[in-house]
């Protein structure tokens, strides 16, 4: 008896060295593949955090901290985490209500009253909490003249920053409907921070959160710490890697957090195990779902939680955020149901899902099918008939930029027996959707429902990847898709015809006018200089600052047009009446340039300030 119990003890031994032995070969192999994936892609180096709920897997760097000190990336270095920093901020907040005598529910007024937003619906739908952490207030994202601080030594208090932001703080819709990412939400969250723990938000985080993980490097960082293992961020220009100085944000609570993979490491097991020294278990699975917006008030559990996404990879559901700032991208996910948790940052400008995803392949392998246990069914006829459509985007970051939206986005639902395909506005087959009951759906081959079908009292509503979409005319839609488009070409040809016609003029010397060509050849050129001024200065948000070059000339141009293409239309009562197809080419050229003028005035960009925007 003595003897088999000594001998089943040997095998067991055994097992558990070679399983020991065999998991430390895979990972270096793993790190093998990941020192040669950032060599391909020209990434500087990488910190890396690989845990299990009670074991960890690897835990360091690969490549550079710093390519011109020929310094390696350890477990100590401190990477900036860009947008990794709202899960911190949320968290921050969340654990600070245990202790005051508000909730998640409280409106933010009640809290504080030198908050310089607007709110239509304040009566109604106040601004509250839980909008600020789960993007649910209809605030606009950065405007690009405050993205920056570049006046300040030391990090200014929050209320500084609040105010610096006062133009995106205003609500575009009824608080606690639509989902639209806003940095200068978790800059008030952090402001509410200090307003309601009479210290800064970044020491109650330190004392309150990271303190107990035990996370002793991270923290925000509105400089680069002088005392601390820190890398050096780089950009990418061709095969070059250029060194990116350490830029101060206007924002802190949203994107100032730098951490290493060490600290990384301790963060992603507490989430693992829902580390009853932090929250409870409650509180944890309130982290993870989103609760505030019209998605998740009819039932959908997937999207944007407290500072926290929900993010179906490789078979398994994760949580997770990720971030980019100059020089820098990050991203930490991690699944209990597979216990895995993968936290990475790269010191170079770009995206850290890559190498996220070569890992979990590395680890789990490919899921190119969707998970056995996923249930389907049949698509109701009602619910065929009622969303069959044109659906347009109508939850953008910033009111700016939407007209990209408008212009080139929107899904077609094409609706089948128990799936729908999505289509591009011009009916491309984009993706495929399976119904999972309850109006909702799965993407692709995703094992959780991310996508619901709503029956809102003005229109259906689509939410899909965390996006607000509202039925529209297709046909509408496409009128004006190609109008402008044709607009573009007629202006565009109308100027080669023109450049030509004055170089054959100039040659002959003939005495004709060139009043007419040149009305539309300076609209334009209005047109394009307005464009590559707006092109330039959106480039270097750092040159909104101030009043620079590229964005005056985005001004002038921009009235020019519009005084060149209405003034275009005095020009028809002129043209030679005897040139029919010039006249023609010329009143279409015009009617196109007035729709093109409309529409840029409609859209803001005619006389747009960007220095003070």
């Amino acid at each position: 008896m003595k003897h088999s119990f000594f001998k089943t003890l040997s095998i067991l031994l055994l097992l558990c060295i070679s399983s020991f032995c065999f998991a430390q070969k895979d990972t270096e192999a793993l790190i093998e593949k990941l020192e040669k994936y950032i060599e391909e892609k020209h990434i500087p180096g990488a910190m890396i955090s690989i845990v299990r709920a009670d074991t960890t897997v690897f835990v360091g760097g690969v490549g550079y901290a710093n390519i011109e000190k020929g310094e390696k990336v350890t477990a100590l270095h401190l990477f900036r985490q860009g947008s990794v920093s709202k899960s911190f901020t949320a968290m921050g907040l969340y654990k600070l209500l245990d202790s005051s005598p508000y909730t998640l529910n409280s409106p933010i007024s009640t809290i504080t009253n030198d908050i310089p937003f607007t709110n239509q619906w304040k009566d109604s739908n106040p601004v509250r909490i839980i909008h600020l952490l789960e993007h649910t207030t209809g605030f606009e994202d950065f405007h690009l003249h405050a993205m920056y601080n570049m006046k300040d030594e030391t990090l200014p208090p929050t209320s500084e920053m609040v105010n610096d932001h006062a133009n995106s703080l205003f609500t575009r819709w009824q608080p606690g409907t639509r989902k639209a990412y806003s940095n200068p939400n978790y800059i008030v969250a952090g402001h509410l921070i200090e307003a309601i723990s009479g210290r800064s938000f970044a020491d109650q985080i330190k004392t309150d959160i990271l303190a107990p993980i035990g996370m002793e490097s991270s923290g925000y960082y509105f400089k680069k710490p002088a005392n601390l293992l820190f890398t050096q961020g780089y950009k990418r220009e061709g095969t070059n890697l250029i060194p990116v100085p350490f830029s101060s944000i206007n924002g802190s609570p949203a994107g100032d957090f730098s951490s290493n993979a060490r600290d990384m490491a301790a963060f992603l097991q507490l989430m693992m195990r829902k580390d009853s020294s932090l929250f409870s278990a409650e509180e944890y699975d309130r982290i993870e779902s989103p609760k505030s917006s019209l998605a998740a008030k009819n039932g959908l559990e997937y999207g944007y939680g407290l500072g926290n996404y929900t993010i179906w990879k490789n078979g398994h559901l994760y949580y997770g955020h990720g971030g980019q700032i100059d020089g820098y991208a990050a991203r930490y996910i991690y699944s209990r149901e597979a216990d895995l948790g993968v936290a990475i940052a790269i010191n170079r400008n770009g995206d850290a899902n890559a190498v996220v995803d070569l890992i979990l392949e590395e680890l789990l392998g490919e899921f190119s099918k969707a998970p056995e246990s996923r249930k389907t069914e049949q698509i109701p006829n009602a619910l065929k008939e009622k969303f069959s459509g044109f659906f347009e985007f109508k939850s953008p970051k910033n009111n700016l930029l939407a007209f990209s939206d408008r212009m080139f986005a929107g899904i077609k639902l094409d609706f089948q027996d128990d799936y729908i395909v999505t289509r591009s506005i011009l009916g491309k087959a984009k993706d495929t959707l399976y119904y999972a009951g309850n109006n909702q759906f799965y993407y692709n081959q995703e094992g959780s429902p991310s996508i619901i079908l709503i029956d809102a009292a003005d229109k259906p509503v689509l939410w899909i990847n965390d996006n607000f979409t509202e039925m529209e005319s297709h046909t509408r839609r496409l009128i004006i898709f190609f109008g402008l488009l044709l607009s573009i070409l007629f202006m565009l040809g109308f100027m080669l015809h023109s450049l030509v016609w004055l170089v054959r003029k100039r040659l002959k010397k003939k005495e004709n006018s060139a009043t007419n060509h040149l009305i539309l050849l300076g609209a334009g050129a209005c047109m394009i200089l307005m464009l590559v001024g707006f092109g330039i200065t959106v480039s270097d948000p750092k040159s909104t600052l101030n009043m620079s070059f590229s964005a005056l000339i985005m001004v002038v141009s921009s009235y020019a047009l519009v005084v060149l293409s209405f003034g275009s239309i005095y020009r028809w009562f002129k043209l030679p009446a005897g040139k029919k197809a010039f006249r023609l080419v010329y009143i279409f050229t015009s009617v196109g340039a007035m729709m093109i003028s409309i529409y840029l005035w409609d859209i803001g960009f005619v006389g747009l300030q960007l220095w003070s925007y």
